[in-house]
């Protein structure tokens, strides 16, 4: 009988201390979380094994990276802000939510084991671990990994993922920096100052229709020979052509290098400037000798320049059925 109570009283007492040792666990974790600057836990292997136990009552976004510079991983010098930010604006949630899920750290240099018991072979990696036991376990699976490739690098993606997955909703908070609300004022300032002091130079060029004719101009050229579709596209300023020549011109329609875009500028440039001079500046010239001279060259200049154009439509295609000059 007396074995029979002290069982019992064994298994209270241990029914008790068991809740007693989780809290202190969370507790410890909590008190990690608070002390750091944006409330990211650096682990080891050993912390790493710790923080993810079995019966934990708290979910954990772990963040697998390598950041000395002998492993040169970029991406992670480009993604560890990100994961900071996202961990300090869950930091800012008031303390009985913000200790239900941690942010931590581990690097190569510091869990080379875990590493290699997980199979990662690249940097940085995602996962969240959620609650294994209480109030917030989930029914999903025991890690979720965030899709790096699909979502990149940058911070709001990160948070809309785990906005879904945290035991609350929390939003993202962009810090604000104070020097911004000194230096754009002063910015603004200094441009206005410079602008009205150059008035006397900027107000007629503004009211200039050379200048807005000019600068017109260029916008169509530019954008009329394929420079946005170049972009857009990524197309190389040369290629490869038959036997390792370089080619500037790519055959077809649909294709377009970076060279050929600045040829093909430069001939509607000419031909504009071309109409330009028989409408504008010949009849502008006293002399009826000088009016004539002057309208045959840049009437053949319209031509030759004309004829190089079609020649080009001929080498992208032959296909091509019309001709001039060439």
């Amino acid at each position: 009988m007396r074995l029979t109570s002290l069982i019992s009283s064994l298994s209270i007492a241990f029914s008790l201390a068991l809740p007693a040792a989780l809290a202190a666990d969370a507790e410890h974790w909590a008190a990690l979380a608070s002390k750091a600057k944006d409330g990211v836990i650096k682990l080891d292997s050993d912390s790493y094994a710790d923080i993810l136990a079995d019966d934990r009552e708290y979910s954990v976004s772990v963040v697998l990276t390598a950041l000395p510079a002998q492993f040169k991983c970029q991406p992670c010098h480009d993604f560890d802000p990100s994961f900071h930010a996202v961990a300090a604006s869950w930091k800012r949630q008031p303390k009985h939510i913000r200790d239900q899920h941690f942010f931590a750290q581990l690097d190569f240099i510091d869990g080379q084991s875990v590493y290699q018991r997980l199979g990662l072979s690249s940097a940085p990696t995602v996962m969240f671990h959620p609650a294994q036991a209480g109030p917030n376990k989930s029914n999903k699976l025991s890690v979720v990994t965030y899709d790096m490739n699909r979502n990149g690098l940058t911070a709001p993606p990160l948070h809309g993922w785990l906005n879904n997955l945290t035991p609350a909703p929390f939003a993202f908070h962009i810090p604000i920096k104070p020097i911004n609300y000194v230096l754009v004022p002063l910015s603004i300032i200094s441009i206005i100052v410079s602008l009205y002091s150059m008035r006397k130079i900027l107000i007629p060029l503004a009211q200039s229709r050379v200048v807005w004719g000019a600068a017109s101009l260029i916008l169509i050229l530019t954008f009329t020979s394929g420079y946005m579709w170049n972009k857009i596209k990524g197309a190389p300023y040369v290629a490869a052509g038959p036997g390792g020549k370089v080619s500037w011109i790519a055959a077809g329609y649909q294709n377009q290098l970076g060279l050929e875009r600045q040829v093909v500028g430069g001939i509607y440039g000419i031909l504009s400037f071309s109409i330009i001079a028989l409408t504008v500046f010949i009849p502008a010239q006293s002399s009826p000798l000088k009016q004539r001279i002057g309208a045959f060259l840049w009437l053949g200049m319209l031509v030759v320049v004309f004829s190089l154009l079609i020649k080009l439509f001929r080498m992208k295609n032959g296909g091509y059925p019309f001709a001039l000059l060439f």
